[in-house]
């Protein structure tokens, strides 16, 4: 079966590679729609470990079944998260497996959905595999996993419906947080980031208040949108040391900052700036597929404005790139 797979700094090439075993407790799974993840940028750009299969945002049909899993059926219509947890820390020792400190990831240690077939190591319906409701199309589905990170996120800092919360970063995970806030009835969303076509995305996503970080002087743009009180919380998705200093500056004193994005860098931050607001730091590092699943269901979030490139699987060199490099691509998506 063909396959991208990575060879080298920024440099992806598609291949014949084996097709995936069917595991006893697991699914392979026919791929219809895989998007690239910013996660993945961070590995493509070092270019290590060469031969990783990249793809944890997908969905698809299922194709085989292992003989201990129940029911999950051939044909099923279905978006997954595939990990095979180490069985060793504290959290395997509990029998929390999806809370695994140490697992091998669909997509990273294992080979992801970047390809015509996935082999997911645990399928069990309604915990690793989601079934797809008939008003989801596959590009939906595949953007179940990204959305799921964003609506798992905002529920930690628990909005309520008078909030004002701020968003710092308008990748999918930041764009897809303004729908979390506005599904959840949080009365103000206001969104900061720097391409114009993230901009755009976040207004049809809800934003309230649209700031261009590139353009304007974020800070003053918050605290004369709230009166100089500033927000009740902050969605920081852009992982800087600069948007991690805005965060902690224009939340309120007992506010809460919300961690989502990934940090390529270490923070050199002053902590005094929290203490003395009592502000609460909060890590978010999960999903909630259901939920979102739910969101796309119901109406209450879209997918479909957010993505902006397609590409086949012989293709996958120039969807890595664009989405890498091109100021207007959002979510970029391979069709297998």
């Amino acid at each position: 079966m063909k396959a991208a797979v990575l060879r080298g700094p920024e440099t992806i090439k598609t291949e014949t590679v084996d097709y995936p075993e069917v595991p006893d407790d697991g699914i392979v799974i026919h791929v219809k729609a895989c998007g690239v993840c910013g996660s993945d940028l961070h590995v493509y750009k070092e270019g290590k470990p060469e031969g990783t299969i990249f793809g944890h945002e997908f969905s698809g049909d299922v194709a085989q079944v292992g003989r201990n899993v129940k029911d999950i059926r051939v044909g099923e219509r279905v978006t997954a998260a595939g990990f095979r947890p180490c069985g060793q820390c504290f959290w395997c020792g509990q029998g929390k497996f999806h809370r695994c400190a140490n697992p091998e990831l669909t997509g990273y240690q294992l080979p992801g959905a970047m390809a015509e077939y996935v082999s997911i190591p645990i399928a069990i319906a309604g915990q690793t595999v989601f079934k797809l409701p008939d008003e989801l199309s596959y590009e939906d589905g595949a953007s179940v996993e990204p959305l799921s990170i964003s609506f798992f996120s905002v529920k930690r800092g628990k909005p309520k419906e008078g909030d004002t919360a701020a968003v710092l970063g308008l990748g999918v995970i930041g764009i897809n947080a303004v729908q979390a806030l506005k599904a959840l009835g949080v009365s103000r969303v206001l969104a900061s980031g720097r391409r114009a076509s993230r901009l755009e995305a976040a207004k049809k996503s809800g934003a309230d208040l649209v700031i261009d970080a590139a353009r304007q002087d974020v800070m003053a743009a918050v605290m004369d949108a709230t009166s100089g009180m500033g927000v009740d919380m902050v969605v920081e998705c852009a992982g800087s040391s600069a948007t991690f200093s805005q965060a902690t500056e224009m939340v309120r004193g007992g506010g809460r900052v919300l961690l989502v994005g990934i940090f390529e860098q270490p923070l050199a931050w002053d902590p005094m700036a929290v203490i003395r607001k009592n502000i609460s730091l909060v890590g978010c590092l999960g999903g909630n597929f259901p939920g979102a699943i739910d969101l796309i269901q119901s109406g209450k979030a879209a997918t479909g404005h957010l993505i902006t490139h397609r590409f086949s699987l012989d293709e996958a060199a120039d969807a890595f790139r664009v989405q890498l490099r091109e100021r207007d691509a959002v979510k970029v998506m391979i069709i297998p």
